[in-house]
């Protein structure tokens, strides 16, 4: 009896859903990690497109001196806060400075 009890146990392990990840989806401008996305990016060197192909679209502020800034945000994550990353390009489209920021959630 023990024995058909064990395998009655193993079997309904079997039978549970596989498990889902509670993360949601990236929005237009948002990045898992703002860090991870600031050291894969070169002051001087990181082009607009290389950007756009790394992390896809951002939010973006045009100048009419021809320099952008673009922001990718991280979303909190409890319980660490979330975070801002800011890039500015030059005029020709290559990154001139970034930063990346802790931001809080306005709750």
């Amino acid at each position: 009896m023990k024995l058909f009890l064990a395998s009655l146990a193993l079997l309904s392990g079997c039978a549970l859903p596989a498990f889902q990840s509670a993360e949601r989806p990236l929005g237009p401008g948002e990045v898992r990690s703002a860090a991870e996305a600031q050291e894969t990016l070169v002051v001087g060197e990181t082009t607009k497109s290389d950007v756009r192909a790394a992390l896809g679209p951002a939010t973006t502020v045009d100048f009419a001196s021809g320099y952008e800034v673009w922001v990718y945000r991280q979303p909190p994550v409890s319980p660490a806060p979330g975070a801002e990353l800011v890039l500015l390009f030059d005029p020709g489209g290559v990154l001139a400075k970034m930063r990346v920021t802790p931001i809080s959630d306005p709750a």
